[in-house]
């Protein structure tokens, strides 16, 4: 919900996240190949390699901070490298984007922001002239319309693919781990029924709820649950709220790796429905599958750290303990 007085948001009409059809969908048609099921399944086993290499350093470590050292790095480190981002620059860009989700100072954010937005600007620069099987490349020589996306268009979409790559996974990754740490028992489950995992990933989703809410402007009047809606209303959408409705999930602040069915809202729904669903699963899946394939015992080691804010929910910090059974 952007305040107002801020003014016009400088990626409205010109982002995936926040463009009407039918531009939405000329930019989704761009990048859409890379996200869909085949594509997410050929990088599945690259994507292991990381998960793997990822969870080594912090069991040789023992213990660390589950959001920055865990679940940050797995989503940002797949997201590079589908963009064609050098791996040399894949810490750099940790650091960075570190600083732009997690710092408490908002003047830190901001100028970490920009320097994201001037890595992009580069990049895409050197892509439209040796393009590569990238997604910056696909962007960067890519025509709507007839016409070649400007460069403020290409680096304000690498952005948003990048934001959209990582933020929500990272919490969705560490503030699954923080229910399991707090439901032990389905933690257990998980590790005693391993084919339970892809439907204990969507439970985490459904409780996560890291994107708390969508607002959108009522295109014509409606009467939803009693409520009269006007053309021209912004109305506000809240994803936790929906995935906690009574009317559509039993027993809905019981948290349950065996739910079925789990009709989730957690990845939006319609034109918008989250570009990066598959991967973001698949993502999920191989984090955990990683440490209840080695029987990894996850402790706390200090009290977690929740985010301050409106727009994502969930840890700021988790500090654990961990040790291969």
């Amino acid at each position: 919900m952007r305040p107002a007085e801020h003014g016009a948001d400088p990626g409205g009409g010109r982002t995936l996240a926040l463009t009407d059809p039918p531009r939405h969908r000329q930019l989704r048609e761009l990048v859409d190949g890379w996200f869909a099921v085949r594509s997410v399944r050929a990088l599945e086993e690259e994507m292991r390699d990381i998960a793997r290499s990822v969870v080594d350093r912090a069991l040789e470590r023992g213990g660390c901070d589950f959001v920055a050292d865990i679940a940050a790095r797995i989503p940002l480190y797949v997201i590079c490298k589908m963009m064609g981002v050098p791996q040399s620059d894949w810490e750099h860009l940790y650091d960075v984007t570190s600083q732009a989700f997690a710092a408490g100072d908002p003047v830190t954010r901001r100028f970490a922001h920009l320097e994201i937005l001037g890595y992009f600007e580069t990049l895409q620069e050197e892509k439209a002239a040796r393009p590569g099987d990238d997604l910056v490349s696909v962007l960067a020589t890519a025509s709507v319309d007839g016409e070649r996306l400007s460069p403020e268009d290409v680096i304000l979409n690498c952005d948003n693919l990048l934001v959209g790559g990582t933020e929500n996974t990272r919490i969705a990754a560490s503030g699954g781990m923080l229910a399991l740490l707090e439901h032990p028992g389905q933690w257990h489950a998980l590790s005693q029924d391993p084919g339970l995992l892809p439907n204990g990933v969507e439970e985490i989703l459904r409780w996560t709820s890291t994107a708390t809410h969508i607002m959108r402007t009522a295109t014509r009047s409606v009467e939803i649950g009693g409520r009269r809606i006007a053309a021209g209303d912004r109305v506000v959408f809240w994803l936790p709220s929906a995935n906690r409705d009574e009317e559509v999930f039993e027993d809905p602040d019981r948290f349950d790796v065996g739910r079925q069915p789990n009709r989730h809202l957690a990845l939006g729904f319609g034109e918008h429905f989250c570009l990066g669903a598959m991967l973001a699963r698949v993502e999920l899946r191989l984090l955990y599958g990683e440490l209840l394939k080695r029987s990894v015992r996850v402790e706390l080691d200090g009290t977690p750290t929740l985010l301050s804010s409106i727009v994502v929910n969930g840890p700021e910090r988790l500090p654990v303990r961990l040790k291969a059974g």
